[in-house]
């Protein structure tokens, strides 16, 4: 039994994951948290002082709306979720939920910020990224609700095989495993071949010297790809995969949803 986050701004893109995850995980029993982060530094002091109470200004609203995403939820999957709300600077909220509720996966949409690369993923989903070492899925909001069939997982030539086999969200699908090697360096790659010996299911690309954000838009373009794995150690991998020129590329791409693995 997993423990499965979800993050909600109240958006209809946070609204919407939440209802991808509930569709993704629905056929196993798993414990399910709400959690929402109150935004209290976008409240004047004027509008504090004037309230009866700072926690009717900041927490009042934000507790109903939650109660009514708690009760949507639980009426339509037939499931118990914890709903909480944290008055704290977001990543710290998150990271001391995840430790106590010993979190497994993370379930987040975007948040709608204003640059280039805030708009891909938002700023608080790419922070989340950068300091949380969970598995993390990225669902946009034009992501079909429905179980993935078909996933693709990105290695390149550092990537451990093992951690893109191991999480169970990945059980019993079909999985298209692209492993791209540069400056001819086949030394982790030499493993896979044996690693691959328990999973029939995998089926297995060695592609060489040609840039990963290529090969990531190419399969895309040819295969029924329903979610996309990336194993991370530093953001900079989502520059190399999702910043580019073209704006048509960028959406494109990421019309399906993302899990991000740590390794």
């Amino acid at each position: 039994m997993k423990n499965i986050l979800f993050l909600t701004d109240f958006s209809e893109s946070s609204m919407h994951a939440m209802h991808y995850g509930c569709s993704l995980f629905s056929q196993k029993e798993h414990n399910y948290f709400i959690l929402h982060v109150s935004k209290a530094g976008n409240l004047s002091l004027s509008k504090l002082a004037s309230s009866d109470s700072i926690y009717d200004t900041v927490i009042g609203d934000d507790k109903e709306k939650l109660k009514i995403i708690k009760n949507t939820l639980e009426n339509q999957y037939n499931t118990t979720f914890k709903a909480s709300i944290r008055f704290n600077n977001f990543i710290d909220a998150v990271q001391e939920y995840v430790s106590k509720y010993n979190i497994d996966t993370i379930v987040t949409g975007f948040d709608g910020a204003n640059s280039l690369r805030e708009k891909i993923f938002g700023s608080n989903t790419l922070k989340l990224i950068r300091s949380i070492q969970t598995k993390t899925i990225i669902v946009p909001q034009e992501a079909v609700l429905s179980k993935p069939k078909e996933v693709l997982c990105l290695l390149d030539d550092k990537d451990s095989l093992e951690v893109v086999l191991s999480p169970s969200v990945l059980q019993d699908k079909i999985l298209k495993v692209v492993r791209v090697v540069n400056n001819n360096d086949y030394t982790t790659a030499s493993k896979d071949q044996f690693i691959l010996k328990n999973h029939d299911q995998v089926n297995y690309q060695l592609i060489s010297n040609i840039p990963l954000n290529y090969v990531k838009s190419y399969v895309l373009q040819t295969n029924p790809i329903d979610l996309t794995v990336l194993l991370i150690e530093e953001t900079s991998v989502l520059d190399r995969l999702f910043i580019d020129n073209s704006t048509t590329k960028i959406n494109k791409s990421l019309y399906k949803p993302i899990l991000i693995l740590h390794q």
